[in-house]
């Protein structure tokens, strides 16, 4: 049996959210648009609390180089609030391409433009957790 986890794809205005279940599928939910700080770390949590998740799973956005880029320091702190906010760990992946990923895959299944803009952030949320469970990536803990 997996734990359950909720997979989050930081951006700025939106985050693109995802969990995994005990037997390992993984399901999106709509996007959170950003709000404030302590609004979006409540809203994490309620998630989290609804899915029985046990832990947070991080996209870094690393540069393609591997270095940290300007956005991964963001996520990183923000991975600190979230952290300090609950009592579930939370980790990071490198998220290098899933949006892309997320993107094509979105494409190859016929999804409009418009609905494609509104599901991206969740399937690429979906693509973090994916490479979790499948072993093809290493979680990092933060906070």
């Amino acid at each position: 049996m997996q734990r359950i986890l909720v997979g989050v794809d930081y951006g700025r205005k939106k985050m693109g959210l995802a969990f995994s279940t005990q037997i390992g599928s993984v399901h999106p939910r709509p996007r959170l648009e950003r709000s404030t700080l302590p609004e979006d770390l409540q809203a994490l949590y309620a998630f989290a609390q609804e899915v029985h998740a046990r832990a947070f799973v991080l996209g870094l956005p690393h540069n393609m180089d591997g270095s940290e880029s300007e956005m991964e320091v963001e996520v990183r702190a923000f991975a600190k609030h979230l952290a300090g906010h609950g009592d579930l760990p939370v980790y990071g992946v490198d998220e290098r391409l899933s949006t892309e990923a997320a993107e094509e895959m979105l494409r190859d299944a016929q999804v409009d433009a418009r609905k494609r803009k509104l599901l991206r952030d969740s399937a690429a949320a979906c693509i973090l957790l994916q490479d979790v469970l499948q072993g093809g990536t290493q979680m990092e803990p933060l906070g």
